[in-house]
């Protein structure tokens, strides 16, 4: 497979102001994230609130630019592309987000939402664009009766169905998926995983799917990268990172996450305190004032993300 979204270091700082008489603070939201893409795959991210898992997913989509790092989509780099370049590749890259409503315009049929983009970005006629939407309505199980109706007139799960069928109307590379699913019922949830699924499949997609729930990523992950705090501490395929996960945090994440068989018997690991503010991170390791291993290293020095036991982990307590 070839890859098609390189990411190296990826950082993304804010200047937040703290008051009249307060100098400006930064906020160190993404520190230095790197990893591949591959079409027809899956790159899962998990963490918890606040680690920048959607601050990732806004350097991806261009609304954000990285302050420092390299983001190379099809080769092109996107810190030093043109205006031009900037307007192509964006509609290789296109999001699917958590809130299928807030992301419709209430006063836009649905018809209209599915032929805007194409009305922005291609020369095609209204016959084409008309034919394209019809087409991409089916595709994701829509009926052409719901082309004159409005957002609120649908179910959370045809919502979303709606925002995926938009997302590819300019038949993207790559879609960001930023919790795609956790704000519908459970069984709405499996019909849009086999959809994305199935479409995946079609064409030919790379998805990076950013979730909180472990269960729905051991679904629908090629791969797993886990960020704390903005940086990438874990990254193994689906299988590695779920039979053994080597990390402090992975496991303690993994043991939080609901297994269905009653007799299964799981160590659960409480972490202690909170995520540290990402105005003041710790120093070394920003996992080390809550891991259970930590050690004197750990407080002085960041340890660099290396390749252990079989995937890539920031640690210094992983031999």
């Amino acid at each position: 497979m070839s890859i098609v979204l390189e990411a190296r270091n990826l950082t993304r700082d804010y200047q937040v102001r703290r008051g009249m008489f307060s100098p400006d603070a930064t906020v160190h939201a993404l520190a230095g994230v790197s990893f591949d893409l591959e079409a027809g795959k899956t790159l899962a991210v998990v963490g918890e609130s606040g680690s920048g898992k959607s601050t990732l997913a806004r350097l991806l989509t261009m609304i954000e630019t990285p302050t420092a790092g390299t983001l190379r989509i099809n080769g092109i780099d996107l810190v030093q592309a043109t205006k031009a370049e900037r307007k192509t590749l964006r509609s290789e890259v296109q999001i699917v987000f958590q809130n299928p409503y807030g992301s419709l315009n209430p006063r836009q049929t649905i018809g209209d939402a599915l032929e805007e983009p194409l009305i922005v970005n291609t020369s095609m006629t209204s016959a084409e664009r008309g034919a394209a939407v019809a087409a991409m309505m089916a595709r994701v199980g829509l009926r052409p009766e719901f082309r004159d109706r409005y957002p609120h007139m649908f179910s959370g799960g045809q919502r979303q169905r709606i925002a995926i069928a938009r997302a590819l109307m300019l038949r993207p590379k790559i879609l960001v998926l930023d919790e795609p699913v956790s704000a519908l019922d459970v069984s709405i949830r499996a019909q849009v995983l086999n959809l994305l699924a199935e479409l995946q499949e079609e064409f030919g997609l790379a998805y990076l799917f950013i979730s909180h729930d472990l269960s729905v990523v051991r679904h629908i992950a090629d791969r797993v990268m886990v960020i704390y705090l903005g940086h990438a501490v874990e990254t193994a395929t689906r299988e590695q990172l779920f039979a053994s996960p080597q990390h402090p945090y992975t496991k303690a994440l993994l043991s939080a996450t609901p297994v269905a068989d009653p007799d299964a018997k799981k160590e659960r690991i409480v972490l202690q305190g909170e995520l540290p503010s990402p105005f003041d991170p710790p120093s070394g390791c920003p996992f080390h004032p809550r891991c259970p291993q930590a050690f004197d290293r750990c407080k002085s020095e960041t340890p660099p993300i290396t390749l252990k036991q079989g995937r890539d982990v920031a640690c210094w307590a992983v031999e």
